[in-house]
Formats: C-alpha cells, structure tokens, sequence
C-alpha cells in the first residue's frame, strides 16, 4: 500500500497526562523520538508543540489505524486523543520542483 501524508492533532486526556508524555520523552534525543515512533507502514516526519494542550505532527503512514497504532506501540495512545487528517498536497521549502499545486496533485 502506498503511503500518504497525515497532519495530526494530539490532545492530552488530561494534565497528568500530559505531565506523564513529558515524563517520558523530556530526556529523549529528537532522533530517538523519530525512531521510537517509526514502523514499517507509519513514520512521524515532523512535530510542533507550544505550551497549549495540543499538538500536531506530521506523519507518512499507509493508513490512519497505523499512525494510531505506532502510537499504541510507544504506550502514547492513552494519554492522548489524534485526529489524523489526510493530505492531499504536501510542499516543502526543503524539496522544490517549481510545479504548480495542480501538477502535484495530478500526480495523485
């Protein structure tokens, strides 16, 4: 199956949760964090988190049921609620080809 971009909205269940997710990933290394969340059909890409009670997260992943499963696999998905939203068009400043939006998504 082919994989598709997700942006995630991650929700704490809670302030001990949130407390607890800090807990256990304050002394991880950013490329521990990467790996740890990595399977063979999901992988976070990106992560941006303020001082707010959410968060999001760019994930690769064949399906939605395997982001939420990566996070199961990291004990995550009890102490957060994930709303994964398909992408259809993803633009990197990292990555240019000078294509329009719309030669991007014909490629779909």
């Amino acid at each position: 199956m082919t994989k598709k971009h997700f942006m995630c909205t991650h929700t704490f269940v809670s302030q001990e949760a949130a407390k607890q997710f800090l807990s256990a990933t304050l002394e991880l290394t950013d490329r521990q964090i990467f790996e740890g969340l990595k399977t063979e059909k999901a992988e976070m890409l990106a992560h941006w988190r303020g001082e707010e009670e959410f968060f999001f997260c760019h994930w690769y992943a064949e399906a939605e049921d395997d982001i939420l499963a990566a996070l199961e696999s990291a004990g995550f998905n009890d102490l957060m609620h994930t709303l994964p939203n398909e992408m259809q068009l993803f633009l990197s400043a990292d990555n240019l080809s000078d294509k329009t939006p719309a030669e991007y998504l014909d490629q779909s």
